[in-house]
């Protein structure tokens, strides 16, 4: 048999040279001007070596080679045509693409001795880390399969699966069983019993000032986004801590001894490993949420933003710098978070309680009704059981008689006076407070502490607040 050309070898320059390869996928391109036609067989090919590159034959061809092009077949191909590969979506080689044309010449092989199926396993880490080469298989950083071109394969023994499992490795460091794969069981809590069973409900006027480390979950609705913070920052994508940007200089290629100052970054995190720092905007928004208690800024991260939007933070940097729109202004597709509802639980830190600071981040959220409609219903019978706590009579501030209610909740049995508002009248309303807690503010606000003295000296019983 003559020289066979691996793929890398391919050159524009050559045009007589044969490769050796697979069809390990075949699809049909339909024609744009007429959807029931077909315009195009396309294919990827793989070489013995494992290196792939997309193919085409156009129907004006197809009496020549279409008995030959079939899914899962090896062929000799000689005289092919390069092209470049100038498609959106890149299957193979990002380069360079083959034609069959008149000067082709196909023959079926049937001594190839490279993958069957040209499995190309990529790391979840480089994934998820953005930093996918263009060849490979991959937009956006979701799983997802494309109609024409991806194969699914479901419980096959394929040699390349069995070897891919047997290098998974659990938790306990044992290495796996060849038959199947062990499912670990995720960390994270389900939904329902992470908001409804595992956390205390709280309100917003109970984190202003946080006194334990703890998590809660509240309800609350996005008012808007504060103005005057970024909404996103400069992540490294090997870890995604914070990256901050540094200048630097080289000198410039074109001989001039010129020096070219270039953009670097440097990771915040002082454990990453990565050498080399790329950068991938996530975001950071500070979302203004508000109960019936108050408001409080509450910072969106990445993770719990996809759930929000249909827009990665990449996507929304890129369109604003494309359009000539300034990154510090918000862009449009977010306002859609603007009014929602959710469910959101918060990590009450160490840092927040020593610091006595109440700058929260999002843990987690929710738009589920129902479990909404169930903390909200919680929240209400909790209030329904504190409500009647405290009643506090007329006072006649004339003669000093005082007629009160005892507490439902005191310990100490004493009674209550309560303070005179205005000297004016002779007697003040009865008046329902809810809770200790609002008790003793308002309390606090008409007696002050040379009153608090003569009280206790006279014969009218000294005031005692409930503990809270």
């Amino acid at each position: 048999m003559e020289h066979i050309t691996p793929i890398k070898e391919i050159d524009s320059i050559k045009d007589d040279f044969t490769i050796k390869v697979r069809i390990i996928h075949l699809w049909t391109q339909k024609s744009k001007f007429n959807a029931k036609e077909t315009y195009s067989i396309e294919m990827i090919l793989m070489d013995e070596e494992g290196r792939k590159i997309h193919a085409s034959c156009v129907k004006k061809w197809f009496p020549k080679f279409k008995r030959y092009l079939k899914e899962d077949i090896s062929i000799y191909v000689k005289k092919p045509n390069v092209a470049p590969n100038t498609l959106n979506f890149k299957f193979a080689d990002p380069e360079r693409k083959l034609n069959f044309y008149h000067d082709t010449t196909v023959k079926e092989c049937e001594n190839f001795s490279g993958s069957a199926h040209g499995f190309d396993f990529v790391d979840f880490n480089t994934i998820v880390s953005n930093n996918i080469m263009e060849s490979k298989s991959f937009g956006r950083l979701f799983s997802s399969t494309y109609f024409d071109v991806s194969r699914l394969f479901i419980n096959n023994d394929i040699d390349e699966i069995t070897s891919y499992k047997n290098k998974l490795v659990s938790e306990n460091g044992q290495q796996l069983s060849s038959s199947g794969i062990k499912m670990i069981a995720s960390k994270q809590n389900t939904e329902h019993d992470d908001f409804l069973k595992n956390h205390m409900f709280s309100n917003i006027d109970d984190l202003f000032e946080p006194l334990e480390e703890k998590t809660v979950i509240i309800v609350g609705t996005v008012k808007g986004i504060r103005q005057n913070i970024r909404w996103y920052y400069l992540a490294c994508s090997n870890c995604y801590k914070s990256a901050k940007e540094k200048e630097s200089s080289t000198d410039k290629v074109d001989g001039s001894h010129e020096v070219a100052e270039i953009v670097t970054y440097k990771c915040s995190n002082p454990n990453c490993k990565n050498i080399k720092i790329s950068v991938i905007p996530r975001f950071k928004i500070p979302l203004r949420v508000q109960d019936n208690t108050g408001t409080l800024t509450l910072t969106l991260f990445d993770q719990e933003a996809k759930k929000l939007f249909k827009y990665t933070a990449k996507e929304l940097y890129d369109k604003n710098k494309k359009l000539g729109i300034s990154l510090d202004l918000y862009p449009m597709e977010l306002k859609v978070v603007v009014d929602k509802k959710l469910a959101i639980k918060i990590d009450i830190t160490s840092y927040n309680v020593d610091n006595k600071i109440n700058i929260y981040g999002i843990a987690r959220l929710t738009e589920n009704a129902n479990i909404i409609d169930e903390l909200e219903k919680k929240n209400l019978n909790s209030q329904h059981d504190n409500s009647d706590s405290f009643i506090i009579g007329s006072s006649d501030i004339a003669s000093q008689e005082t007629k009160v209610v005892k507490d439902s909740f005191s310990h100490t049995g004493e009674n209550l006076t309560p303070c005179a508002r205005d000297n004016s009248t002779a007697t003040s309303p009865t008046k329902l407070f809810s809770t200790p807690t609002e008790l003793k503010r308002n309390l606090a606000t008409c007696i002050d502490l040379d009153e608090m003295e003569n009280l206790s000296t006279s014969k009218t019983p000294r005031l005692s607040p409930p503990d809270e």
